[in-house]
């Protein structure tokens, strides 16, 4: 016997590029004052603003994201052009480092 796919499954195989990747649920932030825990609630059950708080909450954790990754990009090549090979640790790569030179 076949089962009637979910709406889930549906909008997953929706032509729309990105809708494949939807999550089963998704987190809703805290809002401070009006909701002092963040929610998880299944996407079928999320409302319109639920998926806008989802988008910011999510927006928000990709900056800082991407701040760490440029953060570790930035310390690898700091290491390579101070002569660091793949076997250095980070601290022998800066156990040198300058007052001066860390506050550039």
């Amino acid at each position: 016997m076949k089962t009637k796919p979910t709406l889930l499954e549906l909008l997953r195989k929706q032509p729309e590029m990105y809708l494949r990747d939807l999550p089963e649920n998704i987190r809703i932030p805290a809002l401070g004052g009006n909701r002092s825990d963040e929610v998880v609630r299944r996407l079928e059950d999320a409302t319109i603003d639920d998926l806008a708080f989802a988008i910011q909450g999510m927006e928000s954790e990709s900056r800082l994201i991407h701040r760490r990754l440029g953060g570790l990009r930035d310390l690898y090549e700091m290491a390579r052009k101070r002569g660091a090979l793949g076997v250095t640790t980070v601290a022998d790569a800066f156990a040198n480092i300058s007052t001066e030179e860390a506050g550039k």
